[in-house]
This record gives structure tokens, sequence and C-alpha cells, in this order.
């Protein structure tokens, strides 16, 4: 088979594998959630690894020259052209936001790489979808992803300290988002492109049950609660997400950057606990005041320059308090805020939220509930090879794919008609 025809098929695979973690396994002993926090520091420091870059370099520039020189896929093109246009915005936003950053390289490089990140899973799923391998990709992913973690469970370190299934991940939460997503994912796309698999069912009952094993409460009950949206109508899946996504802007992004202005300052960590949500109060009041004290709240920090740059922020930097291991909001909304500002979040949620609206399949409206109820306790959009944000564009893109795979279906049935 030629090499090029080849990647084509199965670049994608490639690249969900990387996502998911296959290609870095972690088979050391799990460790706390302190030490993890600190591994998440140590590990951001270093995505600049040389195979990490020479990946997404050479995926980019391999699906980008082969989608430009394939004329068999013409009929794809415009809408991917389209979807990928919303996120090549987005890249943009971070880009600029470099200008302002106290880490301008950090920000333009982390910019740089979404770029690539987002167009190479465009272009993949793509060609993947026209080559008809999203199936045999999904199976081999699956396979894969198990057969790691029972490889971790029999080497002896895929259990933590508290029999919580981490796998070949660094922690039972990584395992947990990791494996919800890939059952999203696989469920959707089988449902969505017609793919009838009984192997790939029962595949999925097995990941469920591991999903289990991790113990991970909010990665199981988001699992649970995207198969019970997929038995709504499409008009109930629309208002429900798009209803979730406004209301949780609103509240961690809009009233509190509108507030800020009028001089009446008000956020959501005014009226929870410190305690709430596992610590997440106490979190969330530190960074809120952080963007007031510092006036940060209008246009944030830059892309990636508050978390991972090698300095500890200074509201966090309290060696008497678990903040100073603190490495991301735990909230995505709030992430970006700090990112971003009120002017910059409101761009990208437009952007994110017009992406979606054609779409008519509601699978994929299900399947939105994962990034936008995920990004409540944990800081996933637009964040590296994150496993939410890798579906995020999965869905937009697949978004467009479903339309053109509709409007065939529809020519082939008035020339039959006819």
């Amino acid at each position: 088979m030629n090499v090029f025809i080849w990647l084509e098929k199965y670049g994608l695979l490639l690249m969900l594998l990387f996502c998911l973690g296959v290609f870095a396994p972690d088979f050391s002993n799990k460790m706390s959630a302190v030490d993890h926090e600190l591994d998440v520091i140590t590990n951001s420091l270093a995505q600049s690894n040389t195979f990490k870059q020479v990946f997404w370099i050479f995926a980019f520039i391999f699906f980008s020259f082969r989608f430009f020189i394939n004329t068999e896929i013409n009929k794809l093109k415009p809408v991917i052209t389209y979807k990928t246009f919303f996120l090549m915005v987005i890249c943009i936003i971070a880009l600029i936001s470099a200008s302002w950053s106290s880490y301008p390289l950090i920000s333009m490089k982390r910019a740089i790489f979404q770029f690539l990140f987002c167009t190479s899973i465009s272009i993949g799923l793509c060609f993947s979808y026209y080559h008809k391998s999203i199936e045999l990709n999904l199976k081999v992913a699956v396979i894969i992803c198990i057969l790691m973690v029972l490889l971790a469970v029999v080497q002896g370190v895929g259990l933590s300290e508290s029999f919580q299934l981490a796998g070949y991940s660094k922690s039972k939460n990584t395992m947990g988002v990791n494996l919800a997503v890939l059952i999203v994912i696989s469920h959707m796309w089988t449902k969505s492109f017609d793919i009838n698999s009984k192997f790939l069912n029962g595949m999925l009952i097995l990941l469920f049950i591991l999903l289990v094993l991790t113990q991970s409460k909010t990665s199981i009950v988001l699992c649970i609660i995207y198969f019970l949206m997929t038995q709504l109508s499409l008009f109930k899946l629309k208002l429900i997400t798009s209803s979730l996504a406004v209301i949780f802007f609103s509240v961690f992004i809009l009233i509190p950057g509108v507030s800020y202005h009028i001089n009446d300052y008000q956020h959501i960590a005014l009226y929870v606990d410190d305690g709430f949500f596992t610590g997440r109060g106490i979190i969330w009041d530190a960074l809120y005041y952080d963007l007031g004290f510092f006036d940060e709240i209008t246009l944030g920090y830059g892309y990636g320059s508050y978390f991972g740059v090698g300095v500890i922020p200074f509201v966090l930097d309290d060696k008497y308090s678990f903040l100073q291991y603190v490495s991301s909001a735990h909230n995505g909304y709030l992430h970006l805020l700090l990112q971003f500002g009120v002017v910059g979040s409101l761009f990208i949620f437009i952007l994110l939220m017009i992406s979606m609206l054609k779409s008519n399949n509601k699978y994929l409206h299900a399947a939105l509930i994962i990034p936008i109820l995920h990004n409540v306790t944990e800081s996933s959009i637009f964040r590296d090879v994150n496993m939410a944000w890798f579906l995020m564009i999965v869905i937009i893109i697949s978004s467009g794919i479903y339309q053109v795979r509709h409007e065939v279906n529809n020519e082939r049935e008035l020339i039959n008609g006819t």
C-alpha cells in the first residue's frame, strides 16, 4: 500500500493514540494528589519535547499538503474549511494575546501548537471518513487502550493506593476522562456514520467497566449523562446544551467581567465554601481575586501565560498552602478568563457556539455535554492535547462531515426517486 494513502487512512488513529497518552505511558507507581499537581507542573514545562514537536509538525505538513492536492475530496473541502475556520480564529486570538502577555514567546509557541493540533485533527478526520477507515481506527484505538491498561495492571502499577484504576496514566482522573471520551467518540461516530459493529459495541462495554474501576466520579457521571441525552430529541438537546453553555459562561465569565467594570465585583467564589468541590472554592476565590487585584479581567494574562510558565502565580505562592501546587484553574471557563479576559473569552465562546449552529445530528449535540460539564470542575477547553478538547474539535468537524453525508444521501434519494 502507498505510504501516503496509509497515513491518510490511519493518521487519525495515530493522533488519537497520542492524545490518549499511549506513546508516553506512565508505568511508575501512582502518586498522591499533591505529587500529581507537582508532576503536572513539571510536564507543562517539558511540553516542548522533541517527539511532540516532530509528531505534530509532521502531521500538519502532511495532512495540509494532501488536503490541497487531493481532488477526490472536493465535496468535503468547503465544509471542512468552514468548520476549521472557527478553530483557526480562536488560534489567532491566542496568538494576538501574546502581545500583552508577560511571556510572549510561550504564548506564541502554545498558540502555534494549537494551530497545528486543530488543523491536523480536522483534516485527519476528513481523510479517515473519505477512506472509510473510521471503524478500523476506532477498533485499533480501543484495543490498544485496553491492552495498555491491562499491561499496567499486570506490572503492578495500574492501581493507586486506594485501588483506583489509573492504568498507564498518571492518575485515575486522567484515565477516567480518557476512557469516557473514547467511549463517547466511539458511540457518536458509530451512530453518526452508520457503523454497525458488534465487536466495537462489546469493546465499549469493556471500556465502561474499566471506567467504573477508575472510580473517577466526574467521568463516570458524564458518560452516563451522554447516553441519557441521546434518548432526547434534537430540539431538546440543542436547548439543553445551549442553555447550559450560556449559563456557565455567564456565571464564570460574563457576570464577573461586567460586575467588575461597574465596580461591584461579583463571582461564584464569593458564594461557596472554600472546600466546595474538593477545594475548588478556595482555588477559584484566589484566581478571581488575582484578576481583580491586578486589573487583568478585561484581556487576561495571555494564552498559556498563567500556569506552566516556571513561576508560581503571586496569589498561589504560599509555602504553607496547597495552592502553591495548583497547576490549573480547575474550571475551564475561569481558565479562559485568566488567559483571554472577558473580551477574548466572549469571542471564543461565540465562535464555538456558531460552529455548531447548523448541526442536525443528535449524537453530536449529546456529546457536547462532555466538554460543557467537564469544564465546570476541570480545565480542558483549548488546552494542549487534552482529550476533552480533542473531543470538542472532533464534534465540530464531524458535524460538517455529517452535513455533507446527509446532503449526498438526499441527492441519491432524489436520483433514485426520479
